[in-house]
């Protein structure tokens, strides 16, 4: 009896032992878990602090970094300046943050950043705009050859209420971003492309802008001298509205949004500016960017990739994400405004100043 009763007892000690670890494992586990998002150390800079859309990005990051536990270590503005915002990342980093987090005031320039945040293992996220070199743990921008293609289609369904569709002689300015630039190249791409397939009788004149009111207004101005029964204005960017609007009143060609005689204008962004437009019945429609998702996928991504997980390429039903040489890159869809959904909250517009 004496050697059985010690063998059970050598047994349950044993059980005890591996019960014990088990039970340690899982509270060492559980303490992990919890502390892990406490491990994120974010440095980030906008572009700068001059417009909506990057206060908002940066006000909206801020409140997705914090929703998730993560510590912001700095947040500076550069100021449009891109060696400033080199200089305030490499600070960042040397001050603890394991993950940088910014949007790119120029794609070659912040190469030296991301290269010395790659030398530390630090996580890298680039919104809006992908650096040209380097290697990023992930882009998070707009799918903007979708927001041109949007925009198209958005063109060609107000053309066919138009005397010109039925004789084919629509004609359609689209007024380019800067080609040198991802979001000029695939807005141009997705709106020409798309509007050529499915409006192919429709003349499309392109002219570039690279991003300026005035040369929007020149070209306006050129091209309505030269083809005074224009019947649509794609804009690669609201900021060309004003100013195009008014080469179209100078012109003669102001009638209102649903008019007979207006000529549809288009654009992407969707800023107040633009929003208050479509409301004033200046401007059709929009494509509004993903403004409010930007920080909060940035979020999840990080907490994603801190946590041992992967972006695996493919689609997703907010976008996609593609290979690029850089790194992942997650284009999330923009949103298509007209007068029917002006108002909505979840537009980034009207979310400012709330």
């Amino acid at each position: 009896m004496a050697i059985k009763l010690k063998l059970v007892n050598a047994r349950s000690s044993a059980i005890a032992l591996v019960a014990g670890a088990m039970v340690a494992a899982i509270t060492l586990g559980t303490g992990v878990a919890q502390s892990a998002d406490s491990d994120v150390r974010i440095g980030f800079t906008p572009k700068f602090l001059k417009d909506d859309f990057q206060t908002l990005m940066l006000d909206l990051s801020k409140k997705a970094f914090a929703a998730k536990g993560f510590t912001l270590v700095g947040a500076p503005d550069p100021n449009s300046d891109i060696a400033a915002q080199v200089d305030a990342l490499q600070n960042l980093i040397a001050n603890g943050a394991n993950v940088i987090v910014f949007a790119p005031i120029d794609a070659a320039g912040i190469v030296p950043a991301v290269k010395k945040a790659n030398e530390a293992n630090a996580l890298v996220f680039s919104i809006d705009d992908s650096p040209a070199g380097g290697q990023v743990t992930a882009t998070v921008r707009a799918d903007n050859f979708d927001a041109g293609a949007q925009g198209a289609r958005e063109m060609a369904k107000r053309l066919q209420g138009k005397a010109c569709w039925a004789d084919d002689s629509c004609i359609v300015l689209e007024l380019q971003g800067a080609l040198t630039t991802p979001n000029g190249l695939d807005r141009s791409d997705g709106f020409a492309k798309t509007l050529g397939e499915l409006a192919p009788k429709v003349k499309i004149i392109q002219r570039p802008t690279e991003w300026t009111a005035d040369m929007a207004a020149d070209a306006a101005q050129n091209v309505l001298t030269q083809n005074p029964n224009l019947s649509g204005i794609f804009m690669a960017s609201e900021l060309m509205a004003t100013a195009v609007n008014a080469q179209l009143n100078a012109a003669g060609k102001s009638a209102p949004v649903g008019d007979a005689d207006s000529v549809i204008r288009i654009a992407i962004d969707g800023t107040p500016q633009g929003l208050q437009l479509i409301r004033d019945k200046a401007l059709d429609a929009t494509i509004s960017q993903p403004l409010s998702a930007y920080a909060t996928k940035t979020a999840e991504l990080i907490e994603l990739v801190h946590g041992g997980g992967k972006i695996e390429i493919g689609p997703r039903d907010d976008g996609r994400v593609i290979e690029t040489p850089v790194g992942p890159q997650y284009q999330l869809n923009a949103t298509l405004v007209t007068s029917e959904n002006v108002d909505s909250p979840d537009l980034w517009a009207n979310q400012v100043g709330k």
